[in-house]
C-alpha cells in the first residue's frame, strides 16, 4: 500500500511540474484580435514547443531519480566528497543536454541570458527537491530500522523470559554445590563452580541491558577461558592468550557480542593431540574498539571450521546483531590463512 501511495505521489508531482513548465516556460505564439473594440489574446503552442518542453522535463526527471537511486549510495557510505563531485558532474551533463536540445529545436540564437537563468532556477528546484525526497526516504528507512529493532528486542525479551526457569534453577543448584565443595575443602572444584556461577549471573542479568561496560564482557571471557583450561593438562601442547588494552575497560558495548567468536575458536581451534593455540586481543585505536581472535586449524576441524553446518548460525547471529546495534559503525572480517583462522571485529565507540 505504501509503495502504491509513493508511486501515486511521484506521478502527481511530475504532472504538476510538467503543466507549470509547459504553461509558463514554453515558447508560444500570441495573437491579438480586436473585435468591436475588445482585445482578445490567443495563445498557440506549436509541436516544436511541446517537444522541447517534454525532452527538457525528461532530462530533469532522469537527473532527479539518478540522484535518489544511485548517487545516494555515496551518502550511505559517508563519502560526501564523492557525492558532491558526481552530483555536480551529473548536473553539468544534464544542463549541456538541455542546452543542446534548445539549440537544435529553437536555434542557438534563441538561448539567451534570460533563458540561462530560467534553466538554472529549474535545476536548483529539481535538484533541491530530489535531495529533500532523498532525506525523507533515508528518514523512513531509519524509522523502519528502529521499529524492527524494537520488535526484535521485544521478541528477544520474551524468549529470555521463557528460558529463565532453567538458568535460575541451575544458578541455585550451583550455589548449593559451591557450599558443599567449600565445606569439604575441594578448592579446585569450588573455584570452577564459582566461575560458572558468575557466568550464569552475567547471562541472566547483564544481558538485559542494551549496553554494558567492556570490563564485564572481559571478565566473562576470562572465566570462560579458565573453565576451558580444566579440560587440558599442563603438558598438552596448547597456547591460550587473552590480552586486554586497559583503555577499553571504561567503554561500553552490547552484551555477549564477543562470546560467540571465542566459543568458535575453542570449538575449532584446540586439540590435545597436536600443537594448537588461541590468541585473543582487545584494544583501542583512535575511536575504534578492535577485537581480534586467532586460532589454529586442527585436524578435526580442517574440513568444517566455521562452516555453515557447525558455526554458521552463530556467526550469522553475530552479523545480524551488529547490523542492528551498530549500523555503519562496525567492520567484521574473517581471514583464513595457511594454518590460522583470524576473526577481526572493529566497533566505532
Amino acid at each position: 500500500m505504501k509503495k502504491i501511495i509513493s508511486i501515486g505521489l511521484n506521478i502527481i508531482f511530475w504532472v504538476i511540474c510538467s503543466c507549470v513548465i509547459f504553461m509558463i516556460f514554453s515558447p508560444v505564439n500570441r495573437e491579438i484580435e480586436i473585435e468591436n473594440g475588445v482585445e482578445t489574446v490567443k495563445i498557440h503552442y506549436d509541436a516544436m514547443s511541446i517537444c522541447g518542453s517534454a525532452i527538457g522535463l525528461i532530462i530533469k526527471m532522469i537527473l532527479y531519480y539518478f540522484n535518489i537511486l544511485f548517487l545516494s549510495k555515496f551518502i550511505d557510505r559517508k563519502a560526501f566528497g564523492k557525492y558532491i563531485t558526481f552530483l555536480i558532474i551529473s548536473i553539468l551533463i544534464a544542463f549541456s543536454l538541455d542546452y543542446l536540445k534548445s539549440g537544435i529545436i529553437y536555434g542557438f540564437n534563441f538561448y539567451r541570458f534570460e533563458t540561462f537563468l530560467v534553466d538554472v532556477w529549474l535545476y536548483i528546484f529539481f535538484v533541491g527537491t530530489s535531495f529533500v525526497h532523498l532525506m525523507i526516504l533515508r528518514w523512513q528507512k531509519e524509522e523502519a530500522l528502529k521499529q524492527r529493532l524494537k520488535e526484535d528486542r521485544l521478541a528477544a525479551e520474551l524468549k529470555l523470559l521463557k528460558s529463565q526457569i532453567n538458568p535460575h534453577f541451575l544458578f541455585n543448584a550451583l550455589n548449593n554445590m559451591l557450599s558443599i565443595a567449600e565445606k569439604h575443602q575441594q578448592t579446585e572444584v569450588s573455584s570452577s563452580i564459582a566461575q560458572l556461577s558468575e557466568m550464569l549471573r552475567f547471562l541472566l542479568y547483564s544481558t538485559r541491558d542494551d549496553l554494558i561496560p567492556v570490563e564485564k564482557e572481559v571478565h566473562f571471557i576470562e572465566n570462560y577461558i579458565e573453565l576451558n583450561r580444566l579440560r587440558f593438562d599442563s603438558t598438552d601442547p596448547i597456547d591460550i592468550h587473552f590480552t586486554v588494552d586497559p583503555a577499553v575497560l571504561d567503554k561500553t558495548i552490547a552484551p555477549t557480542i564477543f562470546i560467540p567468536l571465542v566459543e568458535n575458536a575453542f570449538k575449532h581451534g584446540i586439540s590435545i593431540y597436536e600443537p594448537s593455540f588461541i590468541h585473543i586481543s582487545l584494544e583501542m585505536k583512535a575511536s575504534e574498539l578492535i577485537f581480534e581472535c586467532r586460532n589454529s586449524i586442527v585436524s578435526k576441524s580442517k574440513s568444517d571450521a566455521f562452516s555453515k553446518e557447525d558455526s554458521g548460525v552463530g556467526l550469522q547471529n553475530v552479523k545480524r546483531r551488529l547490523a542492528i546495534l551498530y549500523p555503519d559503525k562496525h567492520s567484521f572480517t574473517i581471514t583464513e590463512e595457511e594454518q590460522t583462522y583470524k576473526v577481526t571485529l572493529k566497533l566505532n565507540t
